[in-house]
């Protein structure tokens, strides 16, 4: 009798810690960027990471794993390549439940379960979706999201979106917001905590990249980071500073100049992830609320700039220059335009109410001091608009 209940016992026992198999199955084209892994990520294996990834063995976007796991009640997600991306799930969908701020995946099993196949961040099929987007690299520009993820991350209190061009609406930049809540380090991650899709060709001879910005002030420092996206502290960072307010000039980032108290840079390391810190150094409190944009950038230098530093009202030629200089601007033709030029105090050294009889007009520059100045026109409609000129 009592070795009949101790078998009983035993078997009870065995039973209560008795497992089984548990398929799961996502449809990655929903995630839509680039990644190595697909895991799956639950109460089960305490939220791991890593520890339980899926495979695709004949390559159809959906991937699969089957796992031993004892009956009962799990939540679950879908990670990619660990925790570098997750699901982004509805609360008050047929397979989620939402406990506070999480909402997960919920799944009740008492033998072996295949799951049908649920596409990413949905519960069910994806059905038609756009095609894989790439990830980010250089050289950036912010015309091409439908093929490219041009996501951004921002730290510290700033607001970065696509906008529109401020010099013309037709085209799109990045407009990064530092409003008063922003920290003095406050900056945009040009890209996801994945960084770029390759290393940026740093060599002894090869150390410069070039931005694109637009500032609402002269003086505004912008700090360039370039970092290993799998460790943060291989990293080196650098600075340039603006000379034009509300226009578009080009920023040149030398990183051999590494900022005091950083790490300088070291060709060994992998630098595959970029971060821009507009108006460095001030906390947003102090500045108030202001839009930086960024246009282009580029390893080495920008290769063509016309489309953004552009005013759409007129350009500059020749320009560095001494002597005198030409104001191109066909839309001013048959009309008298204020033209001013005053240097980076905002002192005017040149004023004159020009008439434009063809497309072009000649200025006089041969009293003014070898500098940086802003150009000004103002048509008879009341548009202003700005260029830079540097006189030699």
């Amino acid at each position: 009798m009592k070795k009949l209940l101790l078998l009983c016992l035993i078997l009870i026992s065995g039973a209560s810690f008795a497992q089984v198999d548990v398929t799961f199955k996502v449809d990655m084209r929903g995630h839509n960027l680039p990644f190595t892994t697909a895991n799956v990520n639950g109460t089960f294996n305490s939220w791991c990471g890593a520890c339980n990834p899926l495979t695709d063995a004949n390559n159809d976007s959906i991937w699969e794993a089957t796992l031993s796991l004892p009956p009962g009640t799990i939540e679950f997600k879908f990670t990619a390549d660990g925790w570098t991306a997750q699901e982004n799930l509805t609360s008050g969908s047929p397979c989620t439940i939402t406990t506070g701020d999480f909402t997960n995946r919920v799944l009740t099993f008492t033998a072996a379960t295949v799951l049908p196949v649920n596409c990413w961040g949905k519960c069910g099929e994806c059905g038609v979706l756009p095609p894989l987007r790439q990830q980010i690299s250089l050289p950036i520009t912010w015309e091409d999201s439908t093929t490219v993820d041009l996501t951004t991350t921002d730290f510290g209190g700033t607001f970065s979106s696509l906008s529109p061009n401020p010099v013309d609406p037709t085209k799109v930049v990045l407009s990064i917001l530092k409003g008063n809540p922003s920290e003095v380090w406050a900056g945009t991650t040009l890209g996801t905590t994945a960084g770029f899709a390759a290393n940026i060709p740093f060599s002894a001879n090869s150390n410069q990249m070039q931005a694109l910005v637009y500032s609402p002030d002269a003086g505004a420092v912008f700090l360039l980071k370039v970092e290993d996206k799998t460790d943060g502290a291989k990293s080196v960072e650098t600075r340039a500073t603006t000379t034009s307010a509300n226009a578009w000039e080009v920023l040149t980032f030398n990183f051999t100049n590494n900022e005091p108290n950083t790490p300088a840079i070291n060709y060994a390391n992998n630098y595959n992830k970029l971060s821009i810190f507009p108006n460095f150094g001030v906390a947003g409190a102090a500045a108030g609320p202001k839009t930086y944009f960024v246009g282009k950038v580029a390893f080495g230098n920008l290769t063509s700039n016309k489309d953004l530093l552009a005013t759409s009202e007129f350009a500059i030629y020749p320009n560095p220059s001494h002597g005198s200089v030409s104001m191109i601007a066909p839309s001013f033709a048959g009309s008298r335009v204020v033209i001013s030029i005053s240097d980076m105090a905002g002192k005017v050294v040149y004023s004159d109410n020009a008439s434009f009889e063809g497309a072009s007009k000649s200025i006089d520059i041969e009293n003014i001091k070898p500098g940086i100045y802003l150009v000004s026109a103002k048509n008879s409609n009341g548009k202003l608009s700005v260029n830079k000129l540097i006189v030699e």
